[in-house]
């Protein structure tokens, strides 16, 4: 990694650590996106705790409602960041979403896996300076480990690379690809940042879960971070009840704003 140490220390003052841009109330917009809203809505929410087929509906499209808040404070959020700011971009890709990251001068740290995919991102970020980008998987923990793509990419590149995992092995198979890639803790990456970032966006097909838990456990979201993050349950169904919980954490008790409905 190359950002520079945080010369504060072990979180002594997590309040004061995150954005220096415009304040926003990010735990009063937690409540309005991450609650349900209207008869339909709040059917669904109770209908989601359902057991089996009926709750896995109401589960999907009380998701899909909130996806539609989220989509929207994202792009919101993006606008809001500035030359103060840092974002992270976790699971990059070729840098659509590190675009708006850092389209009003925030420091972007971006991480990408993919060796090819990667490359893309090199060359479109080559020229700004304040994007920094990294070859590595972002996880809990530091390592390397294998990156497994669909047989589709040797096809389908750009849209197969969207699929590439750490974390479970959905595409393991005739022709699948697998490429031993670094992996980077995120406790260590968000320590070693001179601040807070402002805005963290989470794409990493599966591992969100495990990062999430971390970030929870050592206290690594202030009040004024946004978290956007993707989450895979429909593809690792084992993993729901983590998910749930950290939805739970997401809307009652993390403070700024933590949303897993974006993806």
């Amino acid at each position: 990694m190359d950002h520079p140490k945080s010369e504060i220390g072990p979180w002594a003052d997590i309040g004061t650590q995150g954005s220096d841009s415009k304040e926003l109330d990010l735990a009063a917009l937690a409540q309005v996106d991450l609650s349900p809203i209207g008869t339909i809505e709040t059917a669904l929410a109770v209908g989601a705790n359902l057991p089996g087929y009926p709750g896995a509906v109401c589960y999907r499209k009380f998701k899909r409602r909130l996806q539609r808040r989220a989509e929207a404070r994202f792009s919101e959020l993006c606008r809001a960041l500035g030359p103060a700011d840092i974002a992270l971009d976790l699971g990059a890709n070729i840098g659509d979403l590190t675009v708006h990251l850092a389209a009003n001068g925030a420091t972007v740290y971006a991480y990408e896996p993919e060796p090819e995919t990667f490359g893309l991102l090199s060359e479109r970020f080559a020229q700004s300076a304040n994007v920094h980008l990294h070859q590595a998987a972002v996880s809990d923990r530091d390592g390397t480990t294998e990156l497994i793509l669909p047989a589709s990419f040797r096809e389908k590149p750009r849209s197969a690379s969207k699929a590439a995992s750490i974390a479970h092995d959905r595409y393991l198979g005739p022709g699948h690809i697998a490429h031993t890639v670094f992996m980077h803790n995120i406790t260590t990456i968000i320590r070693a940042l001179p601040k807070l970032p402002a805005l963290i966006k989470m794409d990493i097909e599966g591992a969100e879960v495990a990062v999430l838990e971390a970030m929870r456990k050592n206290g690594l979201v202030g009040p004024r971070m946004a978290v956007f993050v993707e989450t895979h349950e429909r593809l690792d169904p084992a993993s729901l009840p983590r998910v749930r919980a950290l939805q739970k954490w997401g809307r009652e008790e993390a403070l700024g704003y933590v949303n897993l409905y974006w993806g």
